[in-house]
């Protein structure tokens, strides 16, 4: 089995999120590996050095028996534009440090900054992100997510987000989009649909 990751955003000494990551990292070691014994993820992280001023990515790779830690100083990526890119065998329900099919699907993007990955013609993920769409006064995630993020899922759980099947069709109804992930709160840039490009 690939190793697995968590990526947790770092600022000024304040972790972000950290009770989503454990879930998530708890779920990942029951269901891949086995392991039934409870990570204390805060106890964890505040039992090791870490940056007290800027903003880090803390990344952690991990398996049933090792957990590896780096700060990795972080800036966010300038994306404008999406290439949809079609794969109906895609699987990433968990964060692994393995990413040749999404790193393949990513060389497609050509004179676009990120991909809009598109399984069985619903729409999923860029590939590093999950994906926002505003209609109207609201703001729509796709139910087909390959990755169930930790910032998606608070979104969802604080009703500023609601989730549904979007499919490529349904694109035309929406005006704008949002990426969002553990670095990337919900407050980061607005981009036209039409940056979408097929």
């Amino acid at each position: 089995m690939s190793l697995l990751l968590e990526s947790i955003k770092l600022s000024d000494g304040e972790f972000y999120n950290l009770s989503y990551h454990e879930q998530r990292m708890n779920r990942s070691l029951r269901m891949l590996c086995g392991v039934h014994d409870f990570v204390d993820l805060e106890k964890f992280l505040l039992d090791i050095e870490y940056p007290l001023q800027g903003l880090y990515k803390c990344r952690i790779v991990y398996d049933e028996n090792s957990r590896d830690v780096e700060f990795v100083p972080y800036v966010p990526k300038p994306i404008q534009t999406l290439r949809v890119v079609e794969h109906d065998r895609i699987n990433y329900e968990f964060t692994y440090t393995d990413r040749k099919v999404i790193n393949r699907l990513f060389d497609l993007r050509r004179e676009c900054d990120d991909i809009l990955v598109v399984k069985h013609g619903y729409i999923t993920d860029s590939s590093y992100a999950n994906i926002v769409f505003k209609r109207g006064k609201h703001w729509i995630t796709p139910w087909s997510a390959l990755l169930k993020g930790t910032q998606r899922q608070k979104l969802l759980e604080e009703n500023q987000i609601e989730e549904e099947d979007i499919s490529l069709e349904d694109l035309s109804t929406f005006e704008s989009f949002k990426l969002i992930n553990a670095m990337l709160e919900f407050n980061g840039p607005e981009i036209a649909i039409s940056n979408i490009v097929f």
